[in-house]
């Protein structure tokens, strides 16, 4: 794996997540997935898989329009079994637009690619 298939690996997670495609989230995202949140007043929220799916369901049943795909790389690596990409993402909700800075962390686990840690920090 090299940067640039690890950025089109996490552009097509965006693309499947935003677009809530469950099935392909629930093979993206290890078992073992820490989603760590910090808002524009420093306050911490986590995440783990079990929230993260009952999110995407919850949003594939109401027939919620798919979320923006907007994003900007900032920075990609992989080293062995583990990568990281950096990234900006703009996405609206409760009709506020929230830019974060994303930090996703994959690892390669029973033969394929996976996002273990994602951080999403408040951008201004």
């Amino acid at each position: 794996m090299n940067s640039e298939q690890l950025i089109e690996l996490t552009r097509q997670l965006i693309y499947h997540a935003t677009h809530f495609d469950v099935e392909c989230v629930d093979k993206a995202y290890a078992d073992k997935l820490l989603i760590v949140k910090v808002d524009e007043k420093g306050i911490v929220d986590t995440m783990n898989k079990e929230q993260l799916m009952a999110f995407i369901q919850e949003n594939k049943d109401l027939n919620t329009e798919p979320l923006s795909t907007q994003t900007e790389y900032h920075y990609a690596v992989a080293d062995g079994n583990m990568g990281m990409v950096v990234i900006t993402r703009e996405l609206v909700f409760d009709g506020k637009l929230n830019r974060k800075y994303f930090t996703v962390i994959w690892e390669y686990l029973s033969g394929r690619w996976q996002v273990v840690k994602e951080s999403a920090v408040v951008r201004n």
